[in-house]
């Protein structure tokens, strides 16, 4: 499955999912123990009274069997009083009988009494715990909700870096095609510069070797002399200027240059042959302008 760059998210998401999931479950049991807990304390005390009335409505009994035996101890009283078979005694054991009779009923309705509070107290914690779970359920749907608000804050931020680094990453396409262009380009023209480089120094190395030869015919015509001697060089008009044996030299080999065809391109060179010898020394600044003057550079 390709990557959708949220999977730290849905990790996170997943993990906060379960541990709500696992704190609902834990507050749902907690909630559940402590209302059985008393469901069960107050069931024990209904019981109790169920065991309380038995209790009570047998000694009731047995107090009533004492009262109408014949050979107890009101039937003694009776019987020293002389009313033992008067209808004082039949009243007496009618009124035992009745008092015998409500004590009973009274028992039984307290005793029922007691057991619908005891209902009407197992419902109430039922249905405390069922308020706790629905509160409990309430704060799980908030902190749910809570969880989303993140989430969706998280991914739109998570958007915004993903997209701001596809951004990036064209930007950094675009520098790289633009930095190879120009270096296409750069490089095109170094090379174009560099073949025309190569034409113009085998031109100029023709050039030189015509000149050389030129010079050498004229030297061959010309005394020779030591290498500090001077000769003449025709500067403007009919004026002529002492010069150095090496600004004759150059003096004789640009005139053959000159003389060639290409002249453009023979004066640039011929002006660079100028400079440089200056630039070394070789000949001097006066005689370079002379140089100049001469061939009209």
């Amino acid at each position: 499955m390709a990557e959708t760059g949220y999977e730290d998210i849905d990790r996170w998401n997943q993990e906060q999912k379960s541990l709500l999931q696992q704190q609902q479950a834990t507050q749902e049991d907690i909630t559940n123990r402590q209302t059985q807990l008393t469901v069960d304390e107050l069931a024990r005390q209904k019981e109790k009274i169920d065991k309380d009335t038995t209790k009570t409505t047998r000694g009731l009994y047995t107090d009533y069997q004492k009262q109408i035996n014949p050979y107890g101890v009101e039937a003694e009283r009776q019987v020293q009083t002389g009313l033992n078979n008067s209808g004082y005694s039949e009243t007496s054991k009618t009124n035992l009988y009745n008092n015998y009779q409500k004590s009973i009923t009274d028992t039984l309705n307290n005793a029922r009494t007691l057991k619908a509070d005891f209902d009407n107290e197992i419902a109430r914690a039922r249905e405390q715990g069922n308020i706790t779970l629905a509160q409990n359920a309430l704060e799980l749907y908030k902190q749910q909700l809570q969880l989303l608000t993140q989430e969706y804050e998280m991914r739109n931020n998570r958007k915004q870096f993903l997209y701001q680094q596809d951004r990036d990453r064209i930007a950094d396409n675009q520098w790289q095609q633009q930095y190879d262009a120009q270096q296409n380009q750069w490089q095109q023209q170094f090379d174009y510069q560099k073949q025309r480089d190569s034409v113009s120094d085998s031109q100029w190395q023709k050039q030189y070797e015509l000149s050389k030869k030129a010079s050498a015919s004229r030297s061959k015509s010309s005394s020779s002399t030591s290498k500090n001697s001077t000769k003449s060089v025709v500067a403007t008009g009919n004026n002529t200027q002492e010069v150095s044996s090496s600004a004759q030299k150059l003096y004789n080999g640009i005139n053959g240059l000159l003389s060639s065809n290409n002249s453009k391109i023979n004066q640039n060179t011929a002006r660079q042959l100028i400079y440089n010898e200056q630039s070394k020394g070789t000949i001097s600044e006066d005689e370079a302008r002379a140089l100049f003057n001469n061939f009209g550079l």
